[in-house]
């Protein structure tokens, strides 16, 4: 029986990031949804599959934050916010509003592969 590859969502309004982290998570074997906005995040994670959120702050329309609490309220899933702020309070509360993580803009790939997969590790039921 082979198991399904797992199914990440990349929400981001930065098309040149959302191709980047496309790139880098199916070379290493990942299948990714990409979305542009928060609305289109949702209606995308509404359709089902998804197995992780990588979840920009900052976006127009629903920002991360709000997109992530409209998450919470249906979903356990792992979501680490990727973030180009690097103020204590904004990370802190972003774990207080029910991220598992957070990714500081610029990353290192190797940094990103290795989040995701602690984040899959402990969401597995064993």
């Amino acid at each position: 029986m082979t198991q399904e590859p797992v199914q990440i969502l990349v929400v981001d309004d930065e098309d040149a990031v959302r191709l980047l982290i496309r790139r880098i998570l199916e070379e290493k074997g990942y299948r990714v949804v990409t979305a542009a906005d928060g609305n289109e995040g949702l209606a995308k994670l509404d359709q089902g599959g998804i197995d992780l959120v990588l979840l920009d702050i900052n976006m127009p329309g629903l920002d991360g934050f709000q997109v992530l609490e409209l998450i919470r309220r249906r979903s356990n899933l792992p979501v680490i916010m990727l973030t180009g702020m690097d103020k204590v309070s904004t990370l802190r509360d972003t774990l207080d509003i029910g991220a598992d993580d957070y990714i500081t803009k610029p990353f290192s790939p190797l940094e990103l592969v290795a989040r995701i997969k602690a984040k899959l590790r402990r969401a597995k039921p064993s």
